[in-house]
Parts: structure tokens; sequence; C-alpha cells
């Protein structure tokens, strides 16, 4: 890379002034914005040449990327002081980070950035963060501004829970996340998912996402959590989903507070239309938390005894604690097919022994789904015809059909 300032004799008007010293995937980035602004209009500043950059920009025609790709204390700090010159000349600045921590992130994005991407993961968050400066500039900074006063989504909590070990819950998630998202993708609408087993969570194995490092960070420290240290963490299956994986190592599940579980479902709901949470079987003291800010909770069981007396014993725990039982939907996994009469009629006595009524009954997708996870992609990827896929895709549709239902009762309330 062999970019310097004395490009801009070639374009006297570039569209962006890239500051990269010390970025370690500049390379790739260079190829990037080649790619999204154009290669002959952008320009690679050294942090020696601030000064006199930021008096020669042209604040509607140009804005400022700074990259920052290390916790080090001295390149944090510069990184803040030329993110504070910039916003001092009125520049409108977008941060490019790499591997930081999330305090890294804090600090840096108190000193006054507006907006942010994480490099190179998530694929699609630079364009997107490129797009959303455009449009500032257009309106003179006043999208940037109303985006930092005022949240622009208001997400709808999915919960998934499994009342029992291997009855299914992790998988449903998984496809259920993946079908909001390929339903809601044309409309601009962001759908996230989030692993809340911290212990053995196996999302990240069913979407082949990598686990990372700010995952422990965002879980220990999630009293502190803002934004930009929520985005930092999450990783991206095919640019349509974003994803909190469990972390990579195991951790007591009582490693959270429900204030912490709170924080971080806000700031879910601020960054996205429609997140889902896989729970653990374990009911924790935040359990409760995730189960009070969800739109529908589903909770899934199998026909045999052990699922019965969980989830019993998971009805009782939700009276005793007076939480309100409408949100919830009985899902029952691999249920009878039309022919099994015998099946049928212990569905029907175990509904009637529990007094719930099953929303959705799922058959069993057989060896695919087992396959499907171990290949780490959803069903509608590699066995889109499977029966579970088809009607896991309904209950997706649905889903967005009560949430939505729940708002306007709301709403006219």
């Amino acid at each position: 890379m062999a970019l310097s300032f004395m490009r801009k004799e070639s374009e006297a008007t570039p569209e962006a002034m890239v500051f990269s010293d010390n970025f370690a995937a500049m390379d790739s980035l260079a190829e990037d914005l080649d790619g999204e602004i154009g290669a002959d209009k952008w320009v690679e500043v050294s942090n020696t040449e601030a000064d006199e950059v930021f008096d020669e920009i042209k604040r509607d025609q140009t804005f400022v990327i700074l990259t920052l790709s290390s916790d080090d204390e001295g390149e944090v700090e510069a990184c803040a002081e030329l993110i504070r010159k910039a916003s001092n000349a009125e520049l409108l600045v977008l941060l490019v980070i790499g591997d930081v921590s999330p305090r890294t992130m804090h600090n840096v994005m108190r000193a006054g950035a507006v907006e942010f991407a994480p490099y190179p993961d998530p694929p699609g968050a630079l364009q997107e963060a490129i797009n959303r400066l455009r449009v500032a500039r257009t309106q003179g900074g006043g999208a940037l501004g109303s985006a930092k006063g005022k949240t622009q989504r208001s997400g709808k909590i999915v919960g998934v829970y499994g009342v029992a070990g291997g009855v299914g819950a992790s998988t449903f998630a998984v496809n259920v996340a993946w079908e909001l998202a390929s339903i809601v993708r044309s409309e601009g609408r962001r759908v996230a998912l989030f692993d809340f087993n911290f212990q053995y969570g196996s999302i990240a194995t069913f979407l082949d996402v990598p686990r990372r490092e700010a995952v422990y960070e965002l879980v220990s420290e999630a009293g502190n959590l803002d934004q930009t240290g929520l985005m930092q963490a999450l990783s991206s299956y095919r640019d349509r989903l974003h994803v909190l994986t469990a972390p990579r190592d195991a951790l007591p599940l009582d490693i959270v507070a429900p204030s912490d579980i709170q924080n971080i479902l806000a700031l879910a709901r601020d960054a996205f239309d429609y997140v889902v949470v896989d729970m653990p079987q374990a009911l924790m003291g935040w359990s409760e938390s995730v189960y009070s800010a969800a739109d529908v909770f589903y909770a899934l069981m199998e026909t045999d005894m052990r699922s019965a007396q969980n989830m019993f014993r998971f009805i009782r725990s939700l009276k005793s604690e007076d939480l309100p039982l409408n949100k919830l939907q009985f899902v029952l996994n691999r249920a009878p097919g039309l022919t099994d009469l015998s099946g049928k009629a212990r569905v029907k006595r175990l509904s009637e022994s529990l007094g719930i009524e099953f929303a959705h009954m799922l058959p069993d997708g057989g060896k695919q789904v087992v396959n499907c996870c171990d290949q780490g992609a959803p069903l509608a990827e590699v066995a889109r015809n499977n029966p579970l896929r088809r009607e896991i895709a309904k209950v997706a549709q649905r889903a967005i059909t009560l949430v939505t239902t729940t708002e306007a009762s709301a709403d006219s309330a």
C-alpha cells in the first residue's frame, strides 16, 4: 500500500480521507474502499498530516475515515485525538475498527465519532456505514444527529426455551431466526440471534460462525455495555443474520445479573427489528428478564414423560411469579404423523393433562436436520423441502403476525 496525501493532485475533491497508520487489515480495506467509493475518490493520509488535511477538507464534500485495530493505549489515545480534531472541524467521522475490546470502543466513540463499522466482519457493515454518512452529508449532518439522539428501531424479542435437553430448541431458534431474516430482508429490517446458553451454547456450531473474544467481555461487563460494544461482539451469517454466540469457554450462567440482560436486550431492540433469544434449560435469576421482555416466547417439548414433567414445572414457575401466559406459545417437536393414530391420542392426553394447547406441532425432519446442524447451515439452505423446514417457515411468518397484532392492540389501548 503506497498511497499518500499527494493523491489529491489527481482528485481535487476526494469523497473520503482515510487515516490508516498501523491498521492491520489496510490492504483488504483499500480493496473494499476502491469498490465502494472508487479508486480515485479516496485518499490515504498519515496521522502527522491531520492538521493540514482538516483545514482543507470541505465538509459538504468529504468525510473522514479513521482506523483502529489495537488496544494499545498509545494508539487508542492517538485515534481519540484525531476524532476530537475532526469533530472540532465539524467533519463527519467514520471509525473502522478491527479486533478491539468493547472498553476501547467505548473510549474512542466518546471522543466524538458519529459512525463506526467493524472490519472485516460482519460483511456489509462498512458499506452500510458509508451510505449513512453519505445521507447525513447531503442533509447537513441532520441524519446522524437524529440517529444519535433517538433510536431508529424498536425491535421485537422472540424467546425460545426447551424444557428438556435434546428437544431441539437451538435448532428451532436457528431456523426461525433465518426464516425471519429471509422474510423481512426485502423490507430493510434486521434480525439477530442471541445464544444465552453461556456454558454450552451450540448456535455457533449450527451456523458455522466464529466465537469472538469480545463475547466474553460483553458478558462479563454487560452492565457497562453500549451499542458499539454489542455490535463488536456479533458475528454475521451470510450478510443477513447477526449472531451473538456463546463464549469460547464455558462460563457460569449466573455471570450476568437481571439488570445486565435487560441492558443487552434494550440495546438489541435499538439495533434490530427482531431478536431471537435461545435460552438455556436451567432457569436463572435473569430468565424472568428475558421472558418479561419477550413479545412472543416459544416453549418446546416432546411427547415423553420427562418433557411433560418439566413443562408442568415450568408453567408452575411462571404462575408462581405472576408472569403472564398470553405470550407463551407451546411447541411440540417430533410430533406424530397424520397416520399415527396412537401417537395423536397421546398428544391429546398430554395436552389435556397439562392444560395447554399446542400452537405448533413440528414434524420429525429426520437425518437431514442432523446433517444441516453438522454442516453449519439452516435447513432452508441445505434441505429446503424438508417438512420441518416448511413448518418452521410458517412459525416465523406467524411470529411476525403475532408481534404486529400485539403492537397494534397496545397502540389502540
